[in-house]
């Protein structure tokens, strides 16, 4: 038998541990995902790994037996985490979806989409927030008849620039994520993407209206992020301006580049629209991704879960089994 050495009685000796802080909530799912077990708390998401995940070798004695790290600050109740990346953990998986589905890669990238989602999130907040703020300033100042102060934002054209740079590259983890479902076929962007759908599904596919009402969307993002980023004079971000009336007009944004137009909007409602959007157009191609790659012969399908049977009220879809009366919805 083989001696047991220092080091190996270290790392196989039991023990107890406490993931995150009591202000995350209770623990409500841990699963092993990339060698690397996550831990979904109600308001944050850790990545715990034990030492031999890190030194497998067993050559290093002082290397903590295990340690976590914070993946994300909201958990199951932030509405952006269920919809995005517990929807697609309910979906992206191996039991429902055909083989040659990586589902690894797929569950990887929408990880990936959800921290840069919360990121923008974050980004457009402070926006919103600061805009809010110098309104009320304003008509603070208006009111005290105070000394005459045009309010401003003076770098609201490098925050756009900004927001729309992480937009675009959630965009294109949508693209990465097609391309794990459609590997065979060249969908570097949507255009092709829709025309690709309609060859294949015909045009009373719902999958395929679906993109083609989003994709003017999702072209508007990239010509912004594009016009932005090259200072094309396609785009103009407007700060706070006053009217000859003497009334002021709120920070704005107009794009005319290509096939992406843009009337003159204000900014705080076109990044309102962006971020619920894009929130939206993930959450449905995951469901549809899903729906379209479901194992051959299998009675699995993505429904819409009935709100009143949901176990998390944002997490939407859910594949279904048409067993027993109104089916079962695979919540797990």
């Amino acid at each position: 038998m083989k001696e047991r050495r220092p080091i190996d009685i270290k790392r196989e000796s039991s023990g107890s541990l406490t993931i995150g802080t009591e202000d995350d909530g209770a623990i409500v799912e841990m699963f092993e995902f990339e060698g690397k077990l996550i831990c979904l708390k109600e308001r944050a998401i850790y990545e715990f790994m034990f030492a031999d995940r890190i030194d497998p070798e067993r050559t290093n004695i002082n290397l903590q037996p295990n340690a976590q790290r914070l993946i994300l600050n909201q958990g199951t109740e932030s509405e952006l985490v269920s919809r995005v990346f517990i929807t697609a953990k309910r979906l992206f998986k191996t039991e429902y979806l055909k083989k040659e589905i990586d589902t690894v890669k797929a569950l990887s990238l929408a990880l990936e989409a959800l921290q840069e989602m919360a990121v923008l999130e974050i980004e457009i907040n402070e926006y919103l927030q600061l805009e809010e703020k110098e309104n009320n300033e304003y008509e603070d100042g208006k009111a005290k008849n105070s000394n005459f102060k045009i309010p401003s934002i003076s770098d609201v054209e490098t925050r756009c620039k900004t927001i729309y740079q992480k937009a675009d590259h959630i965009e294109q983890i949508m693209l990465d994520l097609v391309s794990i479902f459609y590997p065979d076929d060249k969908n570097n962007n949507f255009e092709i993407f829709e025309k690709f759908l309609l060859e294949k599904y015909g045009e009373n596919d719902r999958f395929y209206n679906f993109i083609k009402e989003v994709r003017p969307f999702l072209l508007l993002v990239r010509s912004l992020r594009n016009c932005l980023d090259h200072r094309l004079p396609h785009v103009k971000v407007y700060n706070y301006e006053l009217l000859p009336s003497g009334d002021i007009n709120t920070p704005s944004i107009e794009l005319n580049y290509r096939d992406s137009q843009l009337n003159r909007n204000s900014l705080f409602e076109t990044l309102n629209v962006t971020k619920k959007n894009l929130v939206m157009i993930f959450e449905h191609m995951v469901a549809y991704l899903a729906d379209k790659s479901v194992r051959n012969k299998s009675h699995n399908r993505v429904n819409l879960i009935p709100e009143e049977t949901r176990t998390n009220k944002f997490a939407k879809y859910s594949f279904w089994s048409p067993f027993g009366e109104g089916g079962f919805y695979h919540q797990n």
